[in-house]
């Protein structure tokens, strides 16, 4: 690597120019005006005699640079001279970023735990299902978000299991009969009421339809005064009952219609106290009897809990019976 330009010795002793790859013709003029002021031949006390370079030498080569990584001086104290530290980044480790809390899956599930209530519910069933539908479609929606997956895994289980409990309820609440009473030879009560003998049932029709004359009624459109004939209902659940023309032969009569207090149902035991209380208040008005007194009897039918839910059924109807065929209104007669 040559040096770069600027004056050196040529090795004559004088200063020349070096442009960088090769000598110019150019002196430096102080060392030209030095060596005119003073004759060669005269040499100054103690000074060496000027020595003329020998014929045979060697070419005078241009100076060149110290390749990088030669010794120089004062390379060894750089060396011990510790470098300025540095400031380094500072570092923070990878953290894995926290699941954000499951909102949406959450609500998805408590909405699908309403609605399986809700639907066991059977006056409220169709909201239940319509809160199952809704629940599962959050649940299925949050399971698309960055969050954690669990409530809405929980949810959608939740949801089916809740649709087959509310298709069970909804089986048991259509097909549960409107009244629990199944009166046997023409009437029972809450209490007890008629039974039939061996030989009586061998003669009691068990279809109503074998009446001449009977018109079935159902117990919402049973009024006062309608008469019914005995029948033998067996262990069959009774919607309906048939009305015949108190002129004919019967047995039974409505004496009394009255609604019970609204609010949740009572319960079978209470709801059977209560109708027997309010019949037994009508009875001798109806009768003009006392009921210690009389040979007539009556039975009730009142609301069961499934129409009392579904249909908010509230009507007790209070029924007279005979044990012999009577012909003609039970009203009055002081039996």
């Amino acid at each position: 690597m040559n040096a770069p330009a600027g004056w050196y010795d040529d090795g004559s002793g004088r200063q020349r120019w070096w442009d960088g790859s090769q000598w110019t013709e150019h002196f430096y003029a102080q060392a030209e005006a030095a060596a005119s002021a003073q004759p060669a031949d005269i040499a100054p006390a103690g000074a060496a005699a000027p020595v003329a370079p020998a014929a045979d030498a060697a070419p005078f080569a241009p100076p060149y640079v110290m390749a990088i990584g030669a010794t120089t001086p004062g390379a060894d104290v750089a060396a011990a001279v510790p470098a300025h530290p540095g400031y380094a980044q500072p570092f923070s480790p990878s953290v894995r970023p926290t699941p954000r809390f499951p909102v949406l899956g959450v609500i998805g599930l408590c909405i699908v735990g309403l609605g399986i209530v809700l639907s066991c519910i059977p006056p409220i069933a169709a909201a239940g299902w319509v809160a199952l539908g809704a629940g599962f479609v959050l649940s299925i929606a949050s399971l698309f978000l960055r969050s954690a997956k669990w409530p809405g895994v929980v949810a959608l289980g939740a949801t089916g299991l809740g649709a087959v409990l509310a298709t069970a309820v909804a089986l048991i609440s259509f097909t549960a009969p409107v009244t629990s009473v199944s009166p046997d030879a023409g009437g029972s009560s809450a209490e007890g009421g008629s039974t039939l003998d061996d030989d009586s049932k061998e003669t009691v029709p068990t279809d109503p339809g074998e009446i001449e004359g009977a018109e079935m009624t159902a117990f919402a459109d049973l009024e006062v005064g309608d008469c019914i004939p005995l029948i033998d209902y067996g262990d069959d659940m009774i919607y309906e009952l048939p009305v015949v023309p108190c002129d004919t032969p019967h047995t039974d009569e409505v004496f009394f219609i009255f609604d019970v207090e609204d609010g949740e149902f009572p319960g079978d035991e209470s709801l059977e106290e209560t109708a027997w209380s309010g019949c037994l208040a009508e009875f001798e008005r109806y009768v003009g009897l006392d009921y210690d007194d009389s040979e007539l009897d009556f039975y009730t039918y009142q609301p069961t809990k499934s129409s009392w839910s579904r249909w908010d059924d509230r009507t007790v109807q209070c029924i007279l019976y005979s044990i012999d065929d009577v012909t003609g209104t039970l009203a009055g007669t002081a039996r």
